[in-house]
């Protein structure tokens, strides 16, 4: 087993094994040099904690049954929350299942407000900023101050910097991500950093709350944070290992720029034995390496090359879709009212190129009936 230092923090090599370890208390390594914390169980189980955790739980929540029920006796249901935690016994409840379908099809688990909601705004309120260190620079998803645009510009950043190292791109991602995490890999991951023995407990507890050994429920608020940390040590040791530059990850989505395509077929079959081997995971068939001016990257609901930042077709269909509704009810004058109308639509659009930005925004403003669905071709620019 191997560990650097980096600017990152401490992280695992390529000759690192993770599945060979069965006690991490005997690894005098890891204690010593990841600086696992402890005695953290009693900043969860704090009064304040609590409190902020339900309030963070209801905030932008539709006031239904079960928060109604819960305000009746906010006080009661705090002391009863704390008790559990307090003498750990605390169980997980049971999800109410929905399915949805947009923008693929996926189940979603919904746990009760009470207590569990409650409990998982507990958790990451003490492990948010520990778990964020972790993380590389160039992964996005569920982390405040990155998110899908800042994923955009760096992308862009990127594809500007050097079009020659950034020539040849692999797209890959995992399939079914979610329901393939593995519970034991993901608990041992949780222990390189926490070695506080109540708080794991309370930690395994949510990872086995689907009842099986692998997979994280979609919907639960801790899902998403531990999902990132299951891939955070392997986004290490692509950028410290296989010295990847042009590397970014929105959740289990991955892009990585080369000059050389047989380079990004060596990252391929690097990055799927790791996955299989340490994670249990296993990279989607459809995986791509292709030029980025011939077919431009797909990524994170935009298609870039060295010239163009274009909306995904499918984003745009949805946003017609939507559009169409409202203008039947609105005079969409001017961009202001259009900036009111849709503010989230606009912080997308804006990203585009001038011309394609443009051309959406003249149309919509002046209720335009034709719309840039087909993305324009590449026009090179010649020096």
């Amino acid at each position: 087993m191997g560990m650097i230092n980096t600017k990152y923090g401490y992280c695992y090599s390529s000759n690192t094994r993770f599945n060979d370890y069965q006690d991490f208390e005997d690894c005098g390594l890891i204690i010593e040099n990841s600086k696992r914390l402890k005695n953290i169980y009693q900043y969860l189980i704090s009064p304040d904690n609590i409190i902020k955790s339900q309030h963070d739980a209801q905030k932008g929540k539709k006031q239904g049954g079960e928060i109604n029920r819960f305000n009746s006796n906010i006080n009661g249901n705090l002391q009863k929350i704390f008790n559990a935690l307090d003498d750990e016994s605390y169980k997980t409840g049971t999800y109410r299942i929905k399915m949805v379908t947009e923008p693929k099809e996926r189940i979603i688990m919904i746990a009760p407000f009470y207590p569990d909601r409650v409990v998982h705004h507990c958790i990451i309120n003490v492990m948010k900023n520990v778990w964020t260190n972790i993380f590389i620079d160039n992964t996005y998803a569920c982390i405040k101050g990155r998110g899908i645009h800042k994923c955009v510009d760096d992308v862009h950043k990127a594809l500007m910097s050097s079009k020659h190292n950034t020539k040849y791109c692999l797209k890959i991602d995992v399939m079914k991500f979610y329901d393939n995490i593995d519970h034991v890999s993901m608990k041992r991951i949780i222990r390189y950093r926490i070695g506080d023995e109540q708080f794991l407990k309370l930690l395994d507890k949510i990872i086995d709350s689907n009842g099986q050994a692998k997979g994280l429920p979609i919907g639960n608020y801790t899902s998403q944070y531990l999902a990132n940390l299951y891939l955070a040590y392997f986004d290490h040791w692509v950028k410290e290992d296989l010295r990847v530059k042009y590397y970014y990850r929105y959740m289990d989505d991955i892009v990585i720029f080369h000059s050389d395509k047989e380079k990004l077929h060596y990252y391929l079959d690097m990055i799927g034995l790791y996955l299989a081997g340490e994670l249990k995971l296993t990279i989607k068939r459809d995986w791509q390496i292709f030029e980025v001016d011939e077919r431009s990257l797909d990524f994170v609901g935009f298609k870039q090359n060295h010239y163009n930042i274009l909306l995904r077709k499918s984003i745009l269909k949805r946003f017609y879709t939507k559009y169409e509704r409202i203008k039947k009810k609105n005079n969409i004058r001017d961009l202001n009212t259009f900036k009111r109308l849709f503010p989230s639509e606009y912080g997308w659009i804006i990203k585009c190129t001038e011309v394609h930005r443009n051309y959406i925004l003249n149309n919509c403003i002046q209720n335009g009936k034709e719309k840039s669905i087909k993305h324009r071709a590449i026009v090179k620019k010649t020096s």
